[in-house]
């Protein structure tokens, strides 16, 4: 199996070396479009291919993306982005399923976004990675551009880490939006969740339920519907709207099963109004496997770190002091280098052999 790997960049001097140097160890072919760079992103880019080409930016990163796809030779298309890594253990995996020469359309693989101080993957998605090299594959939607899937699906066991080094403008994705808004472009509902999303990201409460609200009238995928709930709800409780955070949280169910990272928030709520009792049966339904397959976005935490390291104290609160030092070690498992999680541990497990003295 031959492989291009497309790169659109944008004075990306800091880190294009580092995944060129990845990529060279798998890709067939190396296409990097570069749409007006100032810095050294061009020099850096020649250094691994002859296929470097110039693209007049037009705010719109499917064109960007589906003109280096139009560059590239290969049977099959893989895309990434000029702050990824790929580590050696996910390299390796490329080329044993290179070797395999398998006959597919679409291959998934994980994309980690957020890490933790122990350089822990914190938060991951599946996303598009590699795609035939054919005229169905490409990229829609001019900002969080997506290749739409069909013929024959597979996941993949590898990760792309997305490692930046250069802090982002907080506000281009909302603005990007509010110029495709102003220029009477017509937003799909996928797109109306992204914008939704910037609203809340950038704590334009008011503005971010009214979007969600809409999105949520229409036809949608599942798991952007639950995050939708999700997001609405801490929308509503930052605007301090209580009872309706929790309304949001809830109709979250009429989807599918309840999700961790739904539960993990409704928990809080719960021990910011005492109901600890009320916290934990959440808690305790929240613990279990990410199902990455599923295209949420996946808060890892949510599924052991977290509900340990809050059952804890919500036993704690309950004066149940014993049950408190077993989940905060329960957590402290999860993250051995956790200093809250340490301090946690140490604490209620004193508190634990104190009370058993005094009984």
């Amino acid at each position: 199996m031959e492989i291009s790997c497309c790169f659109i960049v944008l004075n990306e001097e800091q880190t294009l070396e580092r995944i060129l140097t990845c990529a060279s160890k798998f890709a067939d072919e190396i296409v990097v479009v570069d749409t007006g760079s100032c810095d050294a992103s061009i020099e850096i880019a020649k250094k691994f291919t002859d296929k470097v080409y110039n693209f007049k930016w037009v705010d719109d990163f499917s064109k960007a993306r589906n003109f280096a796809f139009s560059k590239a030779t290969k049977p099959y298309l893989m895309w990434l982005d000029a702050d990824d890594y790929i580590d050696d253990a996910n390299i390796a995996k490329i080329l044993e399923f290179k070797k395999l020469n398998a006959d597919f359309d679409v291959a998934y693989m994980l994309y980690a976004t957020a890490f933790d101080e122990a350089g822990n993957t914190t938060f991951c998605y599946k996303r598009e990675r590699i795609v035939k090299n054919a005229p169905q594959f490409r990229f829609v939607d001019p900002i969080h551009e997506v290749i739409v899937p069909s013929g024959k699906v597979v996941h993949l066991d590898i990760t792309i880490e997305h490692r930046k080094v250069k802090q982002s403008d907080p506000l281009r994705n909302l603005n990007f939006y509010r110029r495709l808004k102003a220029k009477g472009v017509p937003f799909t509902a996928r797109m109306q969740f992204y914008y939704a999303n910037e609203l809340f990201y950038t704590h334009n409460y008011a503005e971010a339920v009214v979007e969600y609200q809409n999105f949520l009238q229409k036809p949608a995928f599942v798991e952007n519907q639950i995050q939708a709930c999700l997001n609405c709800a801490q929308c509503y409780y930052g605007m301090q709207n209580i009872r309706l955070a929790y309304q949001m949280l809830y109709s979250s169910f009429l989807y599918d099963k309840p999700r961790s990272e739904v539960l993990c928030q409704l928990s809080l709520y719960l021990c910011n109004e005492g109901k600890f009792e009320q916290a934990k049966y959440w808690l305790h339904k929240a613990i279990g496997k990410p199902n990455y397959d599923s295209g949420a976005f996946i808060l890892k935490d949510c599924y052991d770190f977290i509900p340990y390291y809050n059952l804890a104290y919500c036993e704690f609160r309950l004066k149940h002091y014993k049950k408190a030092s077993f989940y905060a070690k329960k957590a402290l498992d999860c993250k051995p280098s956790d200093l809250d999680a340490k301090k946690n541990y140490e604490y209620y497990t004193s508190l634990a052999q104190k009370n058993q003295k005094k009984q």
